[in-house]
């Protein structure tokens, strides 16, 4: 053994037993070559992965060589291990120096590989490109609407944003310029992505546009939630990033999509056609891009038209008329501009006017491919073709016509668009719910306060373009001033015609018209000469007829065959005084009379039996023929016979018997009637109603039952609103001679009292006022006997608008015991006028326990008027309460304190008040009144800055008295509101003293229209 080891000790015996050793390990050594193989490419792949889960990194430089010098490694390899494998028994000797040598190649890598100071590092911003876009025209309209978007960016509340607008208003380019400033200034935020959404996109597609933006690859995952947790991933390392979504058509949840809400620093802008898509993504800021104003349309014309030289006079009168058709539109506007660069005579300017105005065929603009396209597309994404009926049916109107909601639903329901349901309420439910979706995608634009709605003039030029291409629709409007009738042509496929505000004559038009399901006459100031006898023969199919507002006499006698009508409206028809026999109308459900000149009842009224709405609005019907066809009208759902000239004795007797009544306005002419009605319950049936009493309908000496004659007109306040909620008005009653309690609907919204005798006690007569927790408007005027409302603890909680005027005996508005248990009052409104004997509105404990809610206080013409605010009720009977000045009095909602002929006041308050909301103070013809209790406000800065009078915009009042007013609230009150001071006139005054009645109906006019 000695003599073996003697020899391998040798070294070149050392070298052959190593070739010999690895001859017979060859396996092993092979297996060994291709195990860290393996480990490399492991490490290849970790750091694959690792650089493509996060966005912002990329590989460093020496980790980038590693992986190539990698490849060339494993193919030397894998060459090896397959020609070793190949190789027989007796020939390996040639290839174990080749693995050898391989082997060290990867321990080598593997060496190289472990990266102790990592292998990432961070990737250069891709800023983006700017895109192209047009320059924002206008300082009012679009400018503001770029830097509402900014200052939302720049607010770390808000996390998303949604920009809305009908189709081609300009989102596209605001929000563009908002990209284009964040790429300028990368200070705010250092990613920003534009992503335009396809129309027909899916989140699928939603999700690769955006992971394309951030170079991620879905080409492994396969399920939606993975993909969007890999975006959500990637978006929350971010932190400071921007993404846009422009033009969007569905709602796709941001979770669902991937992109993190509530991230620090990130933000979501869409833009969209559809506020509901808006709201339903989440947005906590929405801002509507409006049209231009005239003025920006105008530059914005002038610009794409981009004439060297400026138009002619007659070419630019008629190129403002132009950019007056597109209303403000600037998808519109720059279409017909650039269309117009090559226009010179004045014949093309006139030419290009009247296809606008839709006179003569397109040959100068091509609206129907540059505009009417892509607003189509808003129509054609309606879901459903109700939707799409309903809008089409608003191009009947004239252009800017400012049509009401309920009249529209009325048209709907009676061409069958909207479906009869059970009830009416069902009914205008679903029809408002189909404005609003209209309203929401800016197909139509909301006006009056919600009452009323109106389309733009583009919108509605691309409806009647839609309803022509099958000849359904004829419009000719007040604008067509000079057709002449024979220029209306009565096609055979007509369905529906609009001539509203037309000057031309119908006298000699014969229409032929079967399919005709809707005409609309109103206002034809040219069918004066009437309408032809047989004017309705051949329009069998008509469901829909209005002629209100005409000057005619008499209807032709062909109305009475249109077996299929369904709506007949003749409202406000003066001279209308004969309406031929309704006795074959058998499928009308709505007739409307209201304003007309008729005097009695249409023949055939009784045998209705369908009818569900008849409105006789100031009507002076004397007859008693309404009395015989109530009981045969058992669907009526409305009965308006509100500020009719007479009353229909006995009435109340025979609702009873209409058990799908809803809605009801009647006059009755005693408290009697109306007590014993009231106890029938019957009024708890109906959604709306207006119960009008008034003692004295009958001359002296004859009773209800003599004929008709005897009766004098009704002479009240008309009730001119539009609007109708819970309401009873009593008129020239007397309540304050021992009378019982008068019993008033317990859901009671409105409650309007006029030239009555009260008790001293409002709820004396009305104890139910008590509980009536819905009750939200109360006027009382030229009433004489109350000397106080209520006490406070029996205050009607839920009243927000109280209305007096015309009170000589009230010497204070409520009574008032303090009391453990706090009551806030919901009033909101006050308005106080000519109250003689009241001293003071209200306690300073009334106001800091009771009117925390008020918003505007008017008084006015109160003679005896001495504090608006008085320490305690003592004050009134003169005695001076000093402490008491110093109080601070919290008016937290206050806005609007006006203070009107009052020549007795002194104060406001005595101590200092509180105006956190006041925005208008105005004082007129109050000569006594020497100090103004207004606090100021402190803020940062030296003495003189740190006072100021926010929110504070205005205080008008007399020169003379504003010069003589006392300062004691802060040493710089007097310089803080001087810049506030408006000068007011005698103009100013009779102003003030007209505003006074307008409040009082508008006061009142806070329902719904029905």
């Amino acid at each position: 053994m000695e003599y073996v080891n003697a020899i391998l000790s040798i070294e070149p015996m050392k070298a052959l037993w190593s070739s010999i050793s690895n001859y017979f390990n060859y396996h092993k050594i092979l297996d060994e070559n291709r195990r860290k193989r393996k480990r490399l490419e492991c490490r290849e792949q970790d750091i694959i992965e690792l650089e493509n889960s996060l966005t912002q990194k990329k590989l460093k430089k020496e980790v980038e060589n590693w992986l190539a010098d990698l490849e060339v490694v494993k193919d030397n390899a894998q060459q090896i291990e397959q020609e070793a494998g190949e190789t027989r028994y007796f020939s390996r000797f040639s290839f174990l120096s080749q693995i050898e040598a391989n082997t060290r190649r990867l321990d080598e890598m593997l060496e190289l590989g472990e990266f102790p100071n990592g292998i990432l590092v961070d990737a250069p911003q891709d800023k983006g490109n700017a895109l192209l876009t047009t320059r924002l025209v206008g300082k009012t309209t679009a400018k503001r609407n770029l830097e509402k978007i900014w200052a939302c960016l720049d607010n770390a509340k808000i996390q998303s944003i949604g920009v809305w607008g009908m189709g081609g208003i300009g989102k596209t380019t605001v929000v563009t310029h908002i990209y284009n400033r964040l790429l300028e200034n990368n200070s705010l935020f250092s990613h920003v992505y534009w992503v335009t959404v396809s129309k027909e996109s899916s989140i699928r597609e939603l999700q690769d546009a955006i992971a394309k933006k951030l170079k991620i690859d879905f080409s492994e995952e396969g399920e939606d939630n993975q993909r969007s947790a890999l975006l959500f991933k990637a978006l929350q390392k971010l932190k400071k990033f921007v993404i846009i979504l422009d033009d969007m058509w569905e709602v796709y949840e941001p979770e669902l999509v991937g992109i993190p809400f509530g991230v620090d620093g990130g933000k979501l802008i869409i833009t969209t056609r559809s506020s509901d898509i808006c709201e339903r993504m989440g947005c906590q800021e929405t801002i509507k891009v409006e049209s231009l104003s005239t003025e920006e349309a105008w530059e914005l014309f002038n610009k794409t038209l981009g004439r060297d030289n400026a138009l002619n006079v007659e070419n630019k009168e008629i190129a403002k008329e132009i950019v007056e058709e597109c209303a403000g539109l600037p998808l519109a506007i720059i279409t017909i501009a650039k269309s117009m660069r090559c226009v010179r005579g004045i014949c093309e300017w006139r030419n290009a006017l009247n296809e606008l105005r839709g006179r003569t065929q397109g040959l100068t603009l091509n609206m129907e491919d540059d505009v009417f396209k892509i607003l189509e597309f808003s129509y054609y994404r309606l879901k459903g073709e109700e939707l799409r009926e309903c809008l089409l049916y608003c191009a009947l109107f004239p252009e800017d016509y400012e049509i009401r909601r309920v009249d529209l639903i009325k048209y709907w329901i009676a061409e069958g668009i909207v479906g009869e349901m059970e009830t009416r309420q069902a009914e205008f439910d679903k029809g408002h719910v189909i404005l609003n979706k209209l309203e929401n995608v800016c197909l139509l634009e909301r006006c009056e306060n919600g009452k009323c709605v109106k389309m733009h003039d583009v919108i509605r030029d691309m409806a009647i373009n839609i309803s022509k291409r099958n000849s359904q629709f004829m419009v000719k409007i007040g604008r067509n001033l000079n057709d002449h009738p024979s220029e209306i042509q009565w096609l055979n496929d007509l369905e529906r015609v609009s001539l509203m505000y037309s000057q031309f004559s119908l006298a000699e038009s014969v229409a032929n018209c079967p399919k005709l399901s809707t005409l609309l006459l109103r206002s034809g100031h040219g069918l004066c000469e009437g309408l032809p006898n047989a004017f309705f023969v051949h329009m069998p199919s008509l469901k829909v007829l209005d002629l209100s507002y005409l000057n005619i006499s008499s209807l032709p006698d062909s109305i009475s065959n249109l077996v299929n009508l369904r709506a007949l409206f003749l409202c406000h028809c003066n001279k209308l005084t004969h309406v031929p026999s309704l006795a074959k109308l058998k499928e009308l459900r709505e007739l409307d009379l209201s304003g007309s000149g008729m005097t009695e009842l249409p023949d055939g009224i009784e045998l209705l039996a369908l009818l569900k709405c008849l409105a006789l609005r100031k009507l002076s019907i004397k007859d008693m023929s309404l009395n015989r066809a109530l009981p045969n009208l058992l669907h009526l759902q409305c009965l308006r016979l509100d500020d009719i000239g007479f009353p229909i004795v006995g009435i109340e007797e025979l609702l009873i018997g209409l058990r799908k009544l809803e809605i009801l306005c009647i006059k009755l002419s005693s408290l009697d009637r109306f007590d014993r009605y009231m106890r029938t319950n019957h009024y708890q049936r109906l959604t709306h109603y207006h119960f009008e009493i008034c003692r004295r309908v009958w001359l002296p000496g004859n009773s209800p039952g003599r004929e008709a004659d005897n009766f004098q007109r009704w002479n009240g306040f008309p009730r001119l609103r539009s609007s109708l909620g819970k309401e009873v008005a009593l008129s020239r009653c007397e309540l304050n001679q021992g009378r019982e309690e008068l019993m008033l609907p317990t859901n009671i919204q409105l409650l309007e009292i006029t030239k009555c005798s009260l008790p001293t006690c409002l709820l004396d007569v009305f104890p139910s006022l008590k509980i009536a927790t819905d009750l939200k408007v109360c006027s009382i005027s030229e009433c004489m006997g109350v000397e106080h409302l209520w006490w406070m603890e029996d205050c009607v909680a839920s009243l927000n608008y109280l209305y007096l005027d015309g009170l000589p005996d009230l010497r204070v508005l409520f009574k008032f015991r303090p009391i453990n248990i706090v009551s806030f009052s919901s009033l909101k409104h006050l308005e106080v006028w000519s109250c003689g004997n009241l001293k003071h509105l209200f306690t300073h404990e009334l106001v800091n326990h009771q009117l925390q809610n008020l918003q505007t206080i008017y008084v006015g013409k109160c003679k005896q008027m001495e504090d608006i605010i008085a320490a305690t009720e003592v004050e009134e009977e003169g005695e001076e309460i000093d402490e008491m000045n110093d109080l601070l009095l919290y008016f937290p909602n206050l806005k609007r304190l006006e203070l009107v002929m009052l020549p007795e006041l002194k104060s406001i308050w005595k101590g200092t008040m509180t105006r956190d909301s006041l925005k208008r103070l105005v004082v007129l013809e109050c000569p006594k009144l020497s100090r103004l209790p207004l606090s100021v406000h402190i803020t940062d800065g030296d003495e003189e800055r740190r006072a100021s009078a926010s929110p504070l915009k205005e205080i008008v009042g007399e020169e003379n008295w504003w010069e003589g007013l006392e300062w004691d609230t802060h040493p710089h009150a007097q310089s803080v509101f001087q810049p506030l001071f408006r000068r007011a006139s005698r103009i100013v005054l009779e102003m003030r003293l007209l505003k006074h009645l307008i409040r009082r109906h508008n006061f009142m006019d806070v329902f719904e229209e029905v």
